[in-house]
């Protein structure tokens, strides 16, 4: 399913029924396995420096119209509905704090304070949409060194590292191994909750093939 991105309904019948497939992992999701699973992906202060990026998740039709009041994170875009996956990275490409989804429309300067909000002691390195005076000024009070080039219109553009922004491409290279996955590239699931457990399973599976689980 994460790797072909086949309905539920299209699971092999020696699964089992497919409801009764989905119900399995939707109660994990509900139980907190996913949200351990999350904390153990989450590499720590081991590293030096860090990248901020998000990437943008195609929501298919049949993602959409979930019943009740439950979180969909899902907004339009000039490329219609998507899901905004935000994420930060060491220079290992490991998680370096938990990821956060927002919906397709959410600016990522509104929410780099909750994504970088656990990091200390490290240089940020993220692009232009993560220029905020505000944002610097909270890293700097956290002891972290931004290394973010300012807009354009910035009247005094604040110095960065140009050697280290180079790093920026490992952040880059995280998406681009989570959307081999067809089910993170596109998402098909109608709550937040129930796409992140996928990519957590496909981030999973990336530090597996990598040898990047560190021993417990």
């Amino acid at each position: 399913m994460l790797r072909n991105g086949n309905a539920w309904r299209a699971l092999p019948s020696e699964f089992g029924h497919w409801g009764t497939a989905y119900q399995y992992w939707n109660r994990l999701c509900l139980a907190g396995f996913f949200d351990f699973l999350h904390d153990a992906l989450v590499c720590g202060d081991t590293s030096e420096a860090a990248a901020a990026d998000s990437a943008h998740c195609k929501v298919h039709q049949h993602a959409t119209g979930a019943r009740g009041k439950q979180n969909q994170a899902i907004g339009r875009s000039r490329g219609g509905l998507n899901t905004k996956l935000h994420a930060v990275a060491d220079l290992l490409g490991r998680l370096a704090a938990k990821l956060v989804i927002t919906a397709g429309n959410v600016s990522d300067h509104t929410v780099a304070p909750a994504l970088t909000g656990t990091l200390r002691d490290l240089s940020l390195i993220a692009d232009k949409g993560y220029d905020s005076s505000q944002f610097r000024k909270q890293l700097e009070a956290r002891g972290c060194e931004p290394c973010i080039p300012s807009r354009k219109n910035t009247r005094k553009p604040a110095p960065y590292d140009k050697e280290l922004y180079k790093c920026r491409h490992v952040i880059e290279n995280l998406f681009q191994r989570l959307k081999v996955f067809r089910r993170v590239a596109t998402r098909y699931e109608k709550t937040d909750r129930m796409f992140l457990m996928f990519v957590l399973v496909a981030l999973s599976a990336i530090y597996e093939a990598r040898g990047l689980f560190e021993p417990l």
